[in-house]
């Protein structure tokens, strides 16, 4: 990874720290096309986590995949998490109130294959072919994009395709 990548997520990551539960209401931020903010876990059914923040008008639902992936499998009514979303306000990631998100990083490459579902992505990057999986609320933005157009793409502590980034 290039070294100037590497310290733009570093402190990209840094900037991701939220007032913890206890000090009073947390302030949103925004870095980059990413915003951060916190909620509480108001109900929890099937497995799905709904997620209440001061300022959004129904909450937020974290899928039980998506929960299980960040380490929220036993989550608990009342839990404050932090939660990273893209410029379009697609969860990104979810972590609890007392971990920082998991450290991103990035492969840039040419697209060379998207499932049709939208469950895995191939680049060809100098170091040759590479395959990840792809987060399903991020795979919408595989639909318009051509094979060969050069692209970075966001992946979590998971390896898990998170966001994806194209000139357009």
């Amino acid at each position: 990874m290039k070294p100037t990548l590497s310290l733009f997520l570093t402190i990209a990551m840094m900037a991701l720290v939220v007032a913890p539960a206890g000090a009073g209401q947390a302030t949103p931020f925004v870095q980059s096309a990413h915003y951060g903010f916190s909620g509480v876990i108001t109900k929890i059914e099937s497995g799905m986590l709904f997620v209440k923040t001061d300022t959004s008008l129904q909450a937020r639902v974290i899928s039980p995949t998506k929960a299980e992936r960040v380490g929220l499998y036993d989550a608990k009514i009342g839990e404050t998490v932090n939660m990273l979303v893209d410029s379009g306000n697609v969860l990104m990631d979810v972590s609890r109130t007392d971990q920082f998100f998991p450290e991103h990083h990035f492969v840039a490459g040419r697209l060379h294959y998207t499932d049709p579902l939208w469950g895995a992505i191939q680049l060809s990057t100098p170091e040759g072919p590479a395959s990840f999986d792809v987060d399903p609320l991020a795979g919408s933005k595989l639909s318009t994009l051509q094979e060969g157009t050069p692209v970075t793409i966001e992946l979590d502590a998971d390896n898990v395709m998170v966001d994806i980034h194209w000139d357009r």
